[in-house]
């Protein structure tokens, strides 16, 4: 792949221009039988030695355009072979996909596979501006409030290579280790207010697989997190029952909800559950009262239920700690799993477990942040999404020290196309070094190389909450398209 910035334009949303070939696993494929063919309409755009691609197909689509020369042949699933110029019209749904089977004057054959997008499938842009591979990964979004939900795995260079359009919202995706995709079913805007609330898990094949609940309390969306002995970590918003807010500018007798973790094992029973309260204090959600209570959603028997803490992301440390990011107080804790204490807390109001930040030049740590992470070399990494914080919206990292109770600066990204961040997001590292990043409500991903610098853009219609790389050996490109080819059937 060459340094240059190039772009790839969605079929169907402006113009379709080239990419640089590249392979990728099982669709590097092999040298066409003549050089002397075209091909328009493909994304990516045609490269000989490139034997996968996808194609917006239909009678509203602007089409397939073949040409060869007298030398080569071409033909459509299995139709006659011709030569010259030819327009692909195959016989096949959106979803399904055809062959172009070449024949070079040696005899020599060469086949293409296209599969059809569905007609309402999105609109996106892929810009490639430096050399990287990230692999597969995925995102999910409703491409309008009217629209159906999509999860969609891409490729590194911005091709979808598997897709599902389930029934409910889709809050975000990712592939799990055993290659399954999973999702949070997003129903309504309350807290704990429809059972139906879950993560479906199904295969590439779009079976359902099993569906994942917490335990005395409607799960929540924000986090279902792998461990290795095969438990997932769950989280929930669990009923708090009478609280008096009045102190903080609320009503003396209302309902709130508290963060609950629950660690669920294959059969879905509950391992460790951990909840915010007696170790998260009200009054460490300071800045945000009037936010909290301007936002006072329905509960459990439709009381006005009130969500002081927010919690968004719970990640491993160590074998018993986990980290979790609480957007309300504008900080990330460490969790003693032994004990449920909190060992250190980082950004928010100061307490006695506070660390100590060293060298970041944001006065103000985070501004409603989101996606905690521990990097492969022990980092922890922090879409801070810089929510009235004068300041653009960052992925920021530091060296953590709680025995001497220090959080070193190690230095931070950003997009110049973005500015702010009320909520969401993500950064994930990738596979091959680098990061990749969802800036929260707006609607584009980013790439980066391991020396920090943009390598890619993907721009969606929408936003979407997260961008998940798939685990490394998870599913592969000839995987997820088996997947794809059983779902036509």
């Amino acid at each position: 792949m060459t340094g240059k910035t190039i772009t790839a334009i969605a079929l169907g949303l402006f113009a379709t221009l080239s990419l640089p070939l590249s392979g990728c696993g099982d669709n590097r494929g092999t040298s066409s039988p003549d050089a002397s063919i075209t091909v328009e309409g493909l994304y990516p755009s045609f490269e000989p030695g490139q034997t996968q691609y996808v194609a917006r197909c239909g009678s509203r689509a602007a089409g397939i355009r073949i040409e060869a020369s007298h030398e080569t042949s071409v033909s459509i699933d299995s139709t006659a072979r011709r030569t010259g110029v030819i327009k692909a019209e195959p016989d096949v749904r959106p979803g399904e996909d055809f062959e172009i089977a070449v024949t070079g004057h040696d005899g020599r054959h060469t086949s293409y596979r296209v599969r059809c997008l569905p007609t309402d499938f999105p609109r996106w842009r892929f810009q490639q501006l430096r050399p990287v591979n990230p692999g597969l990964f995925v995102v999910a979004f409703r491409p309008t409030q009217d629209a159906r939900p999509w999860v969609i795995v891409f490729d590194h260079q911005g091709v979808p290579r598997w897709w599902y359009s389930p029934d409910t919202r889709a809050l975000w995706g990712q592939v799990l280790k055993d290659g399954t995709i999973a999702w949070a079913r997003s129903l309504g805007d309350g807290y704990g207010s429809d059972p139906r609330m879950a993560y479906e898990v199904r295969s590439p094949s779009g079976e359902l697989v099993r569906v994942v609940k917490t335990k005395g309390s409607i799960i929540d969306g924000h986090e279902f997190q792998e461990l290795e002995n095969g438990n997932v970590l769950v989280d929930s918003y669990a009923p708090a029952g009478r609280v008096d807010l009045k102190r903080f500018g609320g009503p003396a007798r209302t309902s709130a909800v508290f963060a609950e973790i629950q660690e669920i094992d294959p059969a879905g029973r509950v391992i460790w559950r951990w909840n915010s309260h007696r170790h998260i204090h009200f009054s460490e959600t300071r800045r945000w009262w009037n936010n909290v209570l301007s936002n006072g959603k329905a509960g459990v028997g439709g009381a006005t239920t009130f969500d002081p803490v927010h919690l968004n992301s719970i990640e491993p440390r160590e074998t018993d700690e986990l980290v979790i990011s609480t957007r309300h107080t504008d900080a990330i804790y460490g969790i003693a799993r032994p004990t449920g204490d909190i060992r250190w807390k980082l950004g928010g109001t100061h307490t006695d477990e506070s660390l100590r930040v060293i060298g970041d030049p944001a006065r103000k740590r985070f501004g409603g942040q989101h996606d905690a992470r521990i990097a492969p070399d022990g980092s922890l990494t922090v879409y801070d999404n810089g929510k009235d914080r004068p300041r653009r919206p960052r992925v920021v990292s530091y060296r953590l020290d709680p025995d001497r109770g220090t959080a070193t600066y190690l230095g931070q990204l950003n997009d110049s196309r973005i500015t702010t961040s009320h909520c969401c997001g993500s950064a994930r590292p990738l596979i091959e070094g680098g990061w990749l990043v969802s800036w929260g409500d707006n609607p584009l991903v980013t790439g980066f190389d391991s020396d920090g610098q943009a390598a890619f853009r993907l721009e969606l219609p929408t936003s979407t909450f997260r961008a998940v790389p798939v685990p490394e050996g998870a599913t592969s490109v000839a995987t997820l398209d088996r997947g794809m080819e059983a779902m036509e059937r």
